[in-house]
């Protein structure tokens, strides 16, 4: 097998940078390009090989790696489920059965049954970008593929049509033809499938133009079906009415006024005075699904959808109001995207329809003062529902309980007292102590919306929320940020600027409450904390294992923005052999895009932006990269390990895919196999002391405390020798994991410098305070140990979480200086905090005794 049939689709890497490309006659680069391609492809397959143990299950692992290309022609994807299938075989592959082991792998595990195999989410994806396709036709693409079956090959004409099954990989450019892609598309999509995938499109136009006559009504009936669907958008009910419209309509349609007659049909049959129309049970139906809703509040409906109406598109989050719309019909999505649905639902159910339905929940005042009986509580009961109001601004669950209370308080609120009486109620059995209080569920859920929100980066929501609270008000721009808070409510839209939401909002969420919460976020001693449960062998003896947090959600928001860095530095570095200058521009400014949307917070976005690239490129190494880490923020391990292996195998010499790799393993809980990765990062950038401290972090959960503390004494090391913009945050980390392996090692004054050596570095720093204390405990200073915990829970800001576990480790410490009864109290406070808190139990039962 030539070198070149090998290599086809690897990217070569550009040395040069864009003008100095443009500078160079191809003549005279070509020489280069095909001595680095060959470096280039030495390269990966070494580091194929040893990333799968090719060598381990074959005596010529080069010859089973070329029998792979064979079959995937470098699709990463591809190759990398077909190597993997090949380490999990058994036996070793013998000289001379390389290609016919690799068929069989292929023609069993991969194509046979294939939705069911190995490769199936990955080809059922290629499958679904071709039939429900949204920028093609998918009649015209199967089309157009069918013709590159039956021809070998097509002439290139960058039809948007060519472009597409590019992008999907289906087909492959040779110099000025296109021609059918890798063997595994091939076998899958073959032409059997062509057929039948064009056959169902058929079927349904043959059927629908027979059934409804349409070739009696127009002399070309499939562009009259296409007018229709372009209406409709396949909305079986709405395509069943048009057509029978259609059906029922007098005189042929002359070629060229399909377009015309379809529209004036569906303007005067079906969207004018629509309740009287052939199609007003379904749209009645529609209407009413959205009005009464069982499922979700109606009024967050319509302001949803007249959100998608505003902003033409808004992000997916599965939320039970988007499923609702996408339900009815009145929304579609498009990749991670709701948009509007079919033109008849957006003629009918249009912005005008919105914002009169909207009105009519606003004005419900008569229902609710009867409802809540408030002209039996007041003499002027509207004045009563206006104060109300006044505080809740119609939110409708703030709106009921407020009610609620006033038709459960004593006595007859006189005139003039209705706006301190309803005041008196929202402070007293609302906002002090919201947690006891009536409406407490609600305002828990809102806050658990905001703090662990899903679609965007928390942190982005509380500064947006304090910037409107410092300003009284932010421009529009329909950011995800400025969505959610308009979602949950928390601000609210007028003209066009975000302002805060109602009073009682504004008390319970107020800008100390923000301050708080991003303490928590910015300030590393607030994080998440894994609390070991330390075995008791008797009343006398304690055993302290290892107990300083895994900080794992404070570094790896600086391991992605390194890694953001590092890769927005080196840019588009690789280029595929053949790529145009624009297509190469193209890149970059969705790489970029990419990138802004991953340091902002917006995952799902950022990985839609990767993916895109790799339509276009699917051997760009650094979008594998960031698609991983976004990946990580949504705690999606597998698939960001699958992402990040690619990128290496792509690229083997990509430092931050390797530590992407490895983070993804250590999630996983494979720490070998995330040593040997951040090792390779090591290797290929030994200065970065954050490699080292990843490397720490899996050396600690393995055990491995001697191995661990070279590592994170390199990272120290380091940190200290090139001191960089927050080096200090990353000191304070780096000498708390000092300080664990030396816990784990019962070096207790080892232990106790680390952590002051932490603390010089951040004096807030939680895992450090607390592990002092745990340190003092080691060395039998429970007299310093207790002042030391009792002085962090003086702290405000401790999550429940933390003071549970400060509560435990002073309990142990009191027990051990026979202070039993202020001992049980400490584990009591501790189990009020965390019930399930059995290290707590135990202890307590132990100290007893």
């Amino acid at each position: 097998m030539q070198l070149e049939q090998l290599h086809l689709g690897m990217v070569v890497p550009q040395q040069n940078n864009l003008e100095t490309s443009n500078s160079i006659e191809q003549s005279l680069l070509a020489p280069k390009l095909v001595e680095q391609e060959s470096s280039n492809f030495r390269l990966f397959s070494r580091s194929t090989i040893k990333l799968f143990k090719l060598d381990e299950k074959a005596n010529c692992p080069e010859v089973v790696l070329a029998e792979v290309l064979f079959w995937t022609d470098g699709q990463p994807i591809l190759t990398q489920k077909l190597c993997q299938l090949i380490a999990e075989s058994e036996g070793i592959i013998a000289p001379g059965k390389e290609a016919a082991t690799v068929q069989q792998l292929v023609q069993t595990r991969l194509i046979n049954d294939w939705e069911n195999q190995l490769a199936a989410e990955h080809l059922q994806e290629i499958r679904e970008s071709i039939i429900h396709h949204q920028q093609c036709d998918p009649l015209l693409l199967l089309e157009l593929y069918k013709l590159v079956w039956q021809q070998g090959e097509v002439a290139i004409d960058h039809s948007p049509q060519q472009t597409q099954l590019l992008h999907l990989g289906l087909v492959v450019q040779q110099q000025d033809l296109l021609k059918l892609g890798n063997r595994i598309y091939q076998s899958v999509f073959n032409l059997n499938w062509v057929e039948l995938e064009l056959s169902q499109f058929r079927l349904f136009s043959y059927n629908t133009i027979k059934l409804f006559k349409l070739d009696e009504k127009a002399n070309c009936p499939e562009v009259v079906l296409a007018e229709v669907l372009f209406w409709t958008d396949g909305q079986p009910i709405l395509t069943q009415k048009l057509c029978q419209l259609l059906a029922e309509s007098e005189s042929i349609i002359a070629p060229g006024k399909e377009a015309a007659t379809v529209q004036q049909l569906v303007q005067t049959r079906l969207i004018n005075d629509w309740e009287n129309q052939l199609a007003a049970e379904h749209l009645q139906e529609i209407r009413e699904s959205i009005i009464h809703n069982q499922q979700c509040d109606p009024l967050l409906l319509l302001e949803l959808y007249k959100l998608v109406w505003q902003q033409g598109e808004i992000a997916r989050d599965h939320s039970p109001q988007q499923t609702q719309l996408l339900h009815l019909g009145l929304v579609v999505q498009q990749q991670d995207l709701l948009k509007l649905g079919n033109r008849i639902y957006q003629s009918v159910f249009n912005l005008n329809w919105v914002e009169l339905e909207l009105s009519q929940f606003r004005l419900f005042s008569y229902n609710t003062i009867k409802l809540f009986k408030l002209d039996e509580k007041a003499n002027c009961p509207e004045v009563v529902l206006a104060e109300v109001l006044f505080w809740t601004d119609g939110q409708p669950i703030l709106t009921q309980k407020l009610c609620q209370l006033i038709a459960e308080s004593e006595g007859i609120i006189a005139p003039g007292k209705e706006a301190a009486t309803v005041q008196q109620l929202v402070q007293t059995r609302l906002i002090n102590d919201g947690e006891n209080q009536l409406a407490a569920e609600h305002l828990q859920e809102l806050r658990e919306s905001i703090i662990h929100n899903q679609q965007c980066d928390p942190l982005l929501l509380l500064e947006l929320y304090k910037l409107v609270w410092q300003q009284g008000e932010v421009a529009i721009d329909h950011s995800p940020q400025q969505t959610q808070l308009l979602h949950l409510g928390l601000v609210v839209q007028q003209q066009d600027s975000l302002k805060l939401g109602n009073r009682i909002y504004q008390s319970v969420f107020n800008l100390n409450w923000v301050e708080q919460e991003l303490d928590k976020i910015l300030d590393p001693s607030f994080a998440e904390t894994t609390i070991y449960n330390n075995p008791i062998t008797s009343s006398n003896t304690w055993n302290y294992g290892a107990t300083a947090p895994p900080e794992s959600r404070v570094t790896q928001r600086f391991w992605v923005l390194v890694a953001i860095a590092g890769l927005m530095l080196c840019g588009s570095g690789l280029m595929v052999l053949g790529f145009s200058v624009f297509k190469w521009l193209q890149i970059e400014i969705i790489f970029k895009r990419g990138n802004e949307l991953l340091y902002q917070g917006e995952y799902q976005q950022a990985i839609a932006q990767y993916n895109n690239i790799l339509k276009i490129d699917s051997n760009y190494y650094q979008s594998w990269t960031n698609r991983g880490y976004a990946l990580a923020r949504m705690k999606d391990y597998k698939q960001m390990l699958q992402s990040c292996s690619t990128a290496t195998l792509i690229n083997p010499e990509a430092v931050y895919a390797w530590n992407c790799r490895g983070e993804a393993l250590y999630n996983l809980k494979q720490y070998n196999e995330a040593i040997a990765a951040f090792e390779q990062a090591i290797m290929l950038n030994s200065k970065d002391p954050v490699f080292w401290i990843n490397k720490t972090e899996v050396l600690i959960a393995s055990k491995q405390q001697d191995k661990a503390l070279g590592a994170v004494n390199q990272a120290i090391k380091l940190l200290k020798v090139e001191p960089q913009n927050g080096s200090a945050q990353e000191l304070a980390i780096a000498f708390s994991y000092q300080a664990k392996v030396l816990l784990q090692k019962q070096q207790y004054q080892a232990a106790l410098e680390a952590y002051e050596q932490s603390l010089k570095y951040n004096p807030k720093y939680f895992a450090a305070l607390r592990g002092k204390g745990i340190a003092l405990q080691g060395l039998n200073r429970d007299d310093q140990a207790i002042a030391q915990f009792y002085q962090l829970l003086d702290r405000p800001q401790l999550t429940n979480n933390q003071k549970a576990e400060t509560w435990y480790y002073l309990g142990l410490s009191l027990c051990k200086f026979r202070q039993t009864t202020r001992a049980m109290a400490a584990f009591d406070q501790a189990l009020k905090l965390k019930p399930d808190y059995q290290a707590a139990v135990l202890a307590k039962q132990v100290c007893s005794n």
